[in-house]
């Protein structure tokens, strides 16, 4: 969970203009041109390092309520699938981000036990530059 001083307009902006993902996320971007965000859109995505190192995937967007709830997933079923959230709960004095990761499947015990803690400093990271980002924007 991250605290960010910013109304959720700018916050949804912020994480919805993936194209722009690269300016601020410490680990994603676009590796082709997105499209546009809705429920059923696939998004290719570029990891560039971190605890799952260098990769291209995609993942669909399952989710979307406009600035409250994005949701993608994406991986192989019964194999490795994650599914990714992005709840904003409206505070007083800006908006509470929740950023949540599920994974299922044969390997996905064994991958997340190894890298749990990487994973966890990554996503308070990805808290923190999103947080940077929206109240830059103000």
């Amino acid at each position: 969970m991250t605290d960010i001083s910013a109304t959720p307009a700018t916050v949804w902006r912020v994480l919805t203009d993936v194209r722009r993902f690269a300016e601020w996320h410490p680990t994603l971007s676009v590796d082709e041109e997105a499209p546009e965000l809705k429920v059923g859109a696939v998004v290719s995505l570029r990891l560039g390092g971190g605890a799952a190192g260098e990769q291209k995937f995609e993942v669909e967007i399952v989710q979307l309520e406009p600035e409250r709830l994005l949701v993608w997933e994406g991986g192989t079923a019964g194999v490795f699938f994650g599914e990714h959230s992005f709840e904003l709960e409206v505070l007083p004095d800006g908006v509470r981000l929740v950023d949540v990761e599920r994974f299922t499947g044969s390997m996905a015990e064994s991958v997340i036990g190894e890298n749990r803690e990487a994973l966890e400093r990554e996503y308070r990271q990805v808290g923190w530059a999103l947080k940077e980002m929206a109240e830059k924007l103000g």
